[in-house]
């Protein structure tokens, strides 16, 4: 079974029955009902996906996906994430604090440039890297764009403001989406006469209908509407697992009910979704029946092609955004917060450093590499337990200052003579070569004639 577990129907449930998760779902008009057993020993699901809209979700059910560690997120038919119940996790009060701190002070400016260089650096990777794999542009588009690209990435040391920084960020994404657009698609061959000539190619990605992205009306931005709401459930896992606050955002302002940060975080992981779905469509060439379209003129994905995109692609979003998350955290931890409720602050990690490196090994007296260490090696440790504590020589001098107090550590007198006695008898039955159900009915054989002599 795959680790992604991806809801359908209009009618699904998920309750727990005899210690398992039981999820049923599917299309019962169409011959196409499912019911999935999950064993609490033997589940292998990290996640599951519910994109059915409607149905039943029971207090037991999530109670077993919080035991198990499975997070539970809801989408809906244009691909927004609705909610997503992630298992608690330990959690980091230091980096939270530094996380809200950092976006009063001059460090916001300096995690604005991480996020957004990372971001950069992952669009000029993709277009060096992947996009000629993919036939994507010719040479001297792709070699303009990286220039292009670097070009911004150079100009954000000088940006003072949120409006910079996305003024920059828009120029690097226009020359990337640039590149992209008008891609030819890998549709199947007899599938060119079947579909509107708009969807045979990648579309800008700009506003959708309604002026909505996530209503797009074309096949390419819809996979990546969906596929986004995919990356945007493993980075608020990644968050909890690493213990930053989701809401407190830098580049995405605060607003009610939208965690910022989310999207700050997988700002930087956009490229890798864009061109991970494209080398999935490449393997699998796009169907017609994947993709329904609305009488406005909005693209629907097909449940088929929804759980085909969360399998293959959940599993290397979650790696990437634990990656991103774990190294946005050790930006946060060198900021040094301000603490006035406290008897004294703690030094700045720098200065922590400096104090480990002063610690010297127990046997060879030279500076330990980091906190925590008592010897160099393992070595240093034998030597030290052999020329320096000296262990057979006090066990020597205890067991002589016993036996001159008559404390003697063998156990002599009518202790050794039972032990003996014990360990005869063992032997004696030992010799008999009898089985353990023999021995059994020995042992019960002589205690009837006991309580018989009784």
């Amino acid at each position: 079974m795959s680790d992604i577990l991806v809801v359908e129907g209009y009618n699904a449930s998920l309750n727990v029955d005899r210690g398992h998760l039981v999820i049923r779902d599917g299309f019962p008009a169409e011959g196409k009902a499912r019911e999935t057993r999950l064993a609490r020993g033997r589940c292998g699901v990290k996640r599951i996906v519910i994109r059915a809209p409607g149905g039943v979700l029971s207090m037991p059910a999530i109670d077993w996906c919080a035991r198990k560690g499975i997070a539970l997120s809801f989408v809906a038919s244009d691909s927004t994430l609705l909610n997503c119940m992630v298992p608690d996790a330990p959690h980091d009060g230091p980096v939270k604090r530094a996380q809200a701190v950092s976006g009063t002070t001059d460090e916001a400016l300096a995690l604005a440039r991480y996020l957004l260089g990372r971001k950069m650096d992952s669009q000029a990777h993709t277009i060096a890297q992947d996009f000629p794999a993919l036939h994507i542009g010719n040479a001297t588009a792709r070699n303009a764009a990286i220039k292009q690209i670097a070009s911004c990435k150079a100009s954000l040391a000088n940006g003072k403001t949120l409006d910079d920084f996305l003024v920059l960020e828009g120029n690097a994404a226009q020359a990337y989406w640039d590149l992209l657009t008008a891609t030819p698609l890998p549709w199947r061959e007899w599938a060119y006469k079947r579909i509107p000539a708009h969807w045979a190619a990648v579309s800008p990605r700009a506003g959708g209908r309604r002026g909505r992205v996530r209503d797009a009306t074309d096949p390419f931005n819809a996979i990546l509407n969906y596929a986004y709401t995919l990356l945007e459930v493993e980075t608020r896992v990644a968050c909890e697992a690493i213990g930053l606050d989701p809401d407190l955002g830098l580049l995405h302002t605060d607003a009610r009910l939208r965690e910022s940060f989310i999207f700050d975080l997988l700002e930087p992981l956009r490229a890798k979704a864009d061109v991970w779905a494209l080398e999935l469509l490449h393997k699998e060439k796009l169907h017609p029946a994947w993709f329904h379209e609305l009488r406005d003129g909005i693209v629907r994905l097909d449940p088929d092609l929804t759980e085909l995109l969360s399998r293959r692609l959940m599993p290397g979003f979650a790696k990437a955004a634990l990656e991103l998350a774990n190294d946005y955290a050790k930006q946060l931890r060198r900021i040094a917060v301000p603490l006035k409720l406290f008897r004294t602050a703690p030094k700045p990690i720098s200065q922590r450093r400096e104090t480990w490196a002063q610690t010297t090994c127990a046997y060879c007296k030279e500076s330990l590499p980091r906190k925590g260490l008592k010897f160099c090696g393992r070595q240093c440790y034998l030597r030290y337990s052999v020329e320096v504590a000296k262990p057979i020589e006090k066990a020597r001098a205890r067991l002589s200052e016993m036996r001159a107090a008559g404390l003697n550590p063998g156990h002599g007198g009518e202790a050794a003579k039972k032990r003996g006695a014990k360990l005869a008898e063992s032997n004696r039955h030992r010799s008999l070569g009898l089985s353990p159900d023999e021995m059994r009915a020995r042992r019960a054989a002589h205690r009837r004639r006991y309580r018989g002599a009784k």
